[in-house]
């Protein structure tokens, strides 16, 4: 199916994650593909991971602190494109201005082959595709249900109806893809932009137990989870929206 390219798409970030056997790169490996990456990404700061622990001795509480670097983080000298490349996944992020997929694609995929020549042996173990949107109103005061397919109702019975904040979670197995798509939509408490309310719609559509599947299978089925996406976005949002979108 195909759908409509908004002039004004709405969305801030896109991702495309695929995960791998844990472990599959050492740091070491993990810098030496940043280092060949530091033209194209030369803002490169590592990914920390922290866990603190809490136990009791003696009647005392004890609190012990772990930490270690997990992976990079390397952007590009305008952060228009963020690569997270991680000791068990890679992760490749479009930020707003969005341009198309086969544009978002088309840049994740050698970034990809560079991860997989330095684990040429990992499995796979989940790939995702997450678009996160923003929906700016240009109103103090609106009806969610006019913009939105997916909203809160609020009991008219409550004699006080403003809202200030909101926020909406569902996870939604897609049985047709044998995949997951969490949804997720809140209010922005402080607005973007003046004399505008701000909501966020968050769309990611994943799929694990792809232990057996080859490179080639996991780009094509990110087809179909953009697919899904967009059939997901279509749904949550309502003419109201488009409108303001496509101006």
């Amino acid at each position: 199916m195909t759908y409509k390219r908004y002039k004004s798409a709405p969305i801030v970030e896109a991702v495309i994650e695929l995960r791998v056997a844990p472990k599959a790169l050492d740091l070491a490996a993990l810098h030496r593909l940043a280092e060949s990456l530091k033209t194209d990404f030369p803002k490169q700061t590592p990914m920390q991971w922290v866990q603190m622990d809490i136990s009791a001795e003696q009647g005392r509480a004890i609190q012990s602190l772990s930490q270690a670097v997990i992976g990079l983080r390397l952007a590009k000298a305008d952060d228009s494109r963020i690569l997270q490349i991680r000791h068990d996944a890679l992760a490749y992020s479009h930020m707003a201005p969005y341009s198309d997929w086969a544009t978002f694609k088309a840049e994740a995929l050698p970034l990809w082959q560079q991860y997989r020549a330095a684990c040429p042996n990992a499995k796979f173990s989940r790939c995702a595709l997450r678009y996160i949107n923003r929906v700016d109103i240009p109103d103090s005061k609106i009806e969610p249900e006019d913009y939105f397919g997916l909203y809160l109702n609020i009991p008219k019975v409550l004699s006080q109806q403003d809202v200030i904040g909101m926020e909406l979670s569902l996870q939604m197995p897609q049985h047709d893809l044998d995949c997951v798509a969490n949804i997720n939509q809140r209010m922005i408490g402080e607005p973007v932009k003046p004399d505008h309310i701000s909501f966020i719609l968050d769309i990611d559509v994943f799929r694990r137990g792809i232990e057996n599947w080859g490179d080639a299978e996991v780009w094509a089925f990110l087809d179909k989870l953009r697919e899904r996406k967009n059939e997901i976005f279509e749904a949550c949002i309502t003419p109201r929206t488009r409108e303001l979108i496509d101006q």
